[in-house]
């Protein structure tokens, strides 16, 4: 059983998201895996054996569990079919996470709209008592959305100040793609964004998540 299970739509992309907060629940002791849907063989730069071995190096940066490729075709996500979706609610009833982490729906990149789609739907389907794979039914307690291309009002924003060198470690695990931590290499604005939403909360770093459902308070602790 997983705390949390993060879907990366490519090799690098949960890092970009979502790497401080990765970081920030495996050194407090959460069992964190990383299931990457595609090697990222499209990519301009790069091939499927760097990937996979720079991956395997960001891996061991921020101390998950584990991580796997389900070996999907890269820039091919938006045109699987239901196969997809159930190999991926199969891998959720598998490890049965507490909360899984899965891109905005909303970005300009097709594979990362295609990733978000498969993931919530195979959500759905890993917790259906007639859907017959190997593993029992399993619910997913919480299902966080991270940016990638794409921006949104937050839910609620992690603090990663402590976590940032970590992230920035692990992105540049990924040398096939970032020659450098700076703009110019980077497929966003990542260091301004995270110091945007760290700004938001009083803090030098931070990462946005959102919820579709209301986050669910039992009493008044987490607000202290």
């Amino acid at each position: 059983m997983l705390d949390v299970l993060v879907f990366s739509p490519h090799p690098d992309d949960a890092e970009l998201g979502a790497g401080g907060s990765i970081y920030k629940a495996t050194k407090n002791g959460l069992k964190v895996g990383i299931i990457d849907l595609t090697a990222g063989e499209m990519g301009s730069l790069g091939s499927i054996e760097i990937r996979l071995q720079e991956a395997e190096k960001a891996k061991n940066v921020l101390n998950v569990e584990f991580r796997e490729n389900l070996e999907f075709p890269d820039g091919f996500l938006s045109f699987l079919d239901e196969k997809a979706v159930f190999t991926v609610a199969k891998k959720i009833r598998e490890f049965e996470p507490k909360i899984v982490l899965i891109p905005y729906w909303e970005d300009r990149h097709p594979d990362h709209i295609a990733a978000s789609n498969i993931v919530t739907k195979a959500i759905h389907y890993s917790k259906l008592k007639k859907m017959d794979f190997e593993h029992p039914h399993h619910t997913v307690d919480n299902v966080l959305y991270y940016e990638i291309n794409g921006q949104f009002t937050p839910s609620f924003i992690m603090d990663i100040s402590e976590e940032f060198p970590i992230k920035q470690k692990a992105i540049m695990s990924f040398q096939s793609q970032f020659k450098e931590f700076s703009k110019e290499y980077l497929p966003f604005p990542l260091i301004e964004r995270c110091k945007y939403y760290g700004s938001l909360i009083s803090s030098d770093y931070g990462e946005a998540f959102l919820m579709k459902n209301p986050f669910k308070l039992k009493d008044w602790q987490i607000l202290f």
